[in-house]
């Protein structure tokens, strides 16, 4: 951000920084690979910025960005979808 010279980089992003550490963060869990696959997008988008080729910049942003956020609606779904199961479990031996 700093980079840019664009201070309105920072304003804009500083109040969605607490979920998206949180959508990073689960991202990266569970995947011992996962930190290095990032790094490796990260570095591929710079080196787009760097070139100038913002056309490239942008296409691998998105990809990155899509990927991530399927990943976090996944782990979610899991989530939930474990948290229902328990929930069901609980019922039944109640009703027992």
């Amino acid at each position: 951000m700093r980079l840019s010279g664009n201070p309105l980089i920072g304003e804009t992003t500083a109040p969605h920084w607490p979920y998206l550490r949180r959508v990073m963060g689960e991202v990266v869990r569970d995947d011992a690979q996962m930190p290095q696959t990032i790094l490796g997008e990260h570095v591929a988008i710079l080196d787009a910025v760097i070139a100038g080729d913002g056309t490239r910049a942008e296409l691998l942003s998105r990809d990155h960005i899509t990927r991530a956020a399927k990943i976090f609606v996944q782990r979610l779904q899991a989530q939930q979808d474990a948290s229902e199961k328990e929930m069901q479990q609980r019922r039944t031996r109640r009703i027992r």
